[in-house]
């Protein structure tokens, strides 16, 4: 046994943090298990699955509302559970061998050694392969696990019990690795094989194709929709054919359920083979904590020149994980604040005031400065700046397993312009979809109330409701069902396509649109309000196929692997690309799913049938993939530039200035650029569609340019 001998506990082994937080929810869960050890073991081993990254990212309660986390979160959430149980408790950080067999288990699936060691190595965590005789054995790698000072003795930690039992060792528990048991679910493209071919065909009858120039032009999607819907019905006719016509995700998908923890005490041990171990530590130190960022710049000039930015924040992703952050934009000093007053209308005695008085824009003679909001309390502000100034937002996360490497994307933002930061800490969690809707349903209760009460009440019925509980919630429910709906593909697709995809650190912003008035393109004046906008500039994935076994009857088909790379790679970047063109979809099907309601205008279903066609047509919103999509179906040609057809296809590309230059630098880093010929007027936006694909990875920017 690897027991320590009793040492006395200091404060800290005791303390809530940031990490490992006395929540009512896990207060609640301790009390629920009796405060014992074993059974808070056996909980977080059982319920918890494994996120195969390194650092601490998510924190206990994040962990504990998405049921996953990595070594760190759940080492975290065990903890938690344990102090709030009055059980000293804290970190060890080690060098552990686990059998090759087991890690392919442990991260997902994996059939192989390297496709463990790929999702392993895109989380972050430090490993390596040993080997013996040629043969790989063991993944050596580094971990965390937990030590909790309880009474072992006698019951091997079952009889311990909080407030009575004398301490008598520092106990090593480890709740995050496991072995897990999976089923296959149905094999749906073996059982209603898609006909890929038939469907290129059917795309290219009465299409013109200029492979010189890189163009198509009159796709003949009608045809492609009908053959879609058709192996739709089929999938469907297939599932319902099963388990008398009431299967279950699990069976269509297949399940993946940890192995309970069997023993009836707490084994003493740890599950593998410790090479090397450091001191126990009672908090997390700051070089394991993954950080988010976000820094706001005058302009483009001062973000790519690391120039003072206006505001800058940086903080532990345990912190904010599963918690609203926005932005917002309030008066610089009240004389400001006066002049906004100023342009509201005030109604005659005994009247209401009319919505459609309000002021539709605010002059740039008003000063506003940024605050950033974590779940509505201010944490960060910045400099003051005309409204319709344009800065740039810089945001990202440290690296996974490093603690001064960045990974960052830009943001254009508008001075005025009310935003939601919608982060993905390794997904969202229906908890924290559920607390964002409890509030949002009280602030509407409060609304409904105070609509009730005669006019010279409602003032006061509606103290404490503010645009965070108005604009700020709203907002942030549409993009975290934006990142919601990529971890469901991640799921569903995934698993069709024998992929390992997780969520990663991510972020995107969904903005109260605002638009600068710059008369003659010039001088900015101000600013008009214009409806919403989503920006998603920050998704990233841990993410590769289960099987990369080049002799695997998955892979050994010869139609993957002409083009040079390996049959893996090929279905690996045919995924990223699927799932690049369904997270573009998703920025204006969300947005339309969360803020239009069908019941009230006119709209076409998934079969081309009218609903409701005496009203008015409902909003639409614009994507890139939307776009292209629309240019298509009004004939334009659609051009796919690369560096084989630059020369002839690149002096088609209608589009200048900036953007126009990112697209050149593109295709001469060797992206393949697919964009449309002429702009477009849809929907009351005017401009291109277009997307920029790493041919290598399948990784890909999906872009909008344009007003509206």
């Amino acid at each position: 046994m690897h027991i320590a001998m009793h040492k006395a506990p200091t404060a800290a082994d005791l303390a809530a943090t940031p990490e490992a937080p006395h929540s009512p929810q896990i207060q609640a869960l301790a009390q629920s298990l009796g405060g014992n050890p074993f059974k808070i073991h056996q909980w977080v081993h059982d319920h918890i699955h494994f996120h195969p990254s390194h650092g601490s990212v998510q924190g206990a309660q994040d962990t504990l509302d998405k049921q996953r986390g990595n070594a760190y979160d759940t080492a975290s959430l065990l903890i938690a559970l344990l102090r709030s149980s009055g059980i000293p408790a804290r970190y060890v950080y080690g060098t552990v061998d686990i059998p090759i067999a087991q890690v392919q288990n442990w991260v997902g699936g994996a059939a192989t050694a390297h496709a463990a060691q790929q999702i392993l190595g895109q989380g972050g965590v430090p490993n390596v392969i040993l080997t013996r005789g040629g043969v790989d054995v063991a993944f050596r790698l580094e971990h965390v696990w937990v030590e909790a000072l309880i009474q072992y003795h006698p019951g091997r930690g079952t009889r311990h019990v909080p407030g009575q039992s004398q301490p008598d060792a520092w106990v090593p528990l480890d709740a995050s690795f496991k072995q897990f048991d999976y089923s296959s679910g149905m094999d749906l493209q073996a059982a209603v094989p898609f006909d890929a071919h038939a469907l290129l065909a059917a795309a290219q009858q009465g299409a013109r194709i200029n492979e010189a120039e890189g163009w198509v032009q009159h796709l003949n999607t009608q045809a492609v929709d009908a053959r879609l819907r058709a192996y739709q019905n089929q999938l469907k006719a297939h599932i319902q054919s099963h388990n008398g016509g009431n299967s279950t995700v699990g069976d269509v998908l297949g399940t993946r359920k940890p192995r309970i923890y069997s023993l009836p005490y707490l084994a003493g041990t740890l599950p593998y083979a410790v090479r090397a171990r450091a001191a126990p530590m009672s908090e997390i130190p700051a070089r394991h904590k993954a950080q988010f960022q976000y820094a706001i710049y005058a302009d483009q000039r001062s973000a790519a020149w690391g120039d003072s930015p206006l505001l800058q924040w940086q903080v532990p992703t345990a912190e904010i994980a599963g918690k609203k952050l926005t932005i917002a934009w309030v008066a610089a000093t009240p004389a400001d604040q006066q002049a906004i007053e100023a342009l509201i209308p005030t109604p005659a005695p005994g009247q209401q005031l009319d919505p459609s008085q309000l002021p539709q824009g605010l002059p740039s003679s008003i000063h506003l400065k940024p605050e950033i909001r974590l779940d509505g309390q201010t944490v960060a502000t910045g400099s003051a700046m005309r409204a319709g100034a344009e800065p740039v937002g810089v945001g990202g996360f440290t690296r996974y397993g490093s603690s001064n490497q960045w990974d960052t994307s830009r943001d254009q933002l508008i001075a005025g312009q009310q935003t939601a930061i919608g982060l993905s800490i390794q997904g969202i969690s229906q908890g924290q979809m559920q607390r964002l809707k409890e509030r949002m349903e009280a602030t509407k209760q409060k609304l409904e109330q105070a609509l009730a009460l005669p006019p010279n009440q409602r003032a006061a019925a509606l103290q404490g409701i503010t645009g965070e509980h108005l604009t700020g919630d709203m907002l942030t429910a549409t993009v975290w069902g934006y990142f919601a709906s990529l971890q469901s593909y991640g799921a569903i697709a995934g698993s069709q396509a024998q992929v390992i995809d997780l969520p990663a650190l991510q972020y995107g912003l969904f903005h109260a649109q605002v638009q600068p008035r710059k008369p003659f393109g010039l001088v900015t004046t101000g600013i008009s309000f214009k409806g919403l906008n989503m920006d998603i500039g920050h998704v990233r994935s841990i993410r590769w196929v289960k099987d990369d076994d080049p002799n695997s009857p998955i892979n050994n088909k010869p139609e993957l692997t002409q083009n040079g790379k390996t049959a893996a790679q090929n279905r690996w970047i045919a995924y990223n690309k699927a799932k690049g063109q369904y997270s573009s979809a998703q920025e204006h099907a969300t947005p339309e799913a969360f803020w239009v309601d069908k019941n009230q205008c006119r709209y076409t279903d998934e079969n081309g049938n009218i609903k409701n066609p005496t009203l008015q047509p409902c909003a639409e919103g614009i994507s890139a993939v939307k776009a292209i999509a629309i240019a298509q179906q009004q004939g334009q040609k659609i051009y796919t530039i690369t560096q084989a057809n630059a020369a002839t296809a690149l002096p088609k590309l209608p589009i200048g200035g900036e953007i126009g230059a990112e697209i050149r630098n593109a295709i001469q880093a060797g992206k393949e650029v697919t964009f449309h010929e002429a702009r477009i007027h849809e929907h009351g936006w005017s401009g291109y569609g277009y997307s920029i694909v790493d041919p290598e990875t399948g990784a890909g920017a999906y872009l909008i340019e344009g007003k509206g």
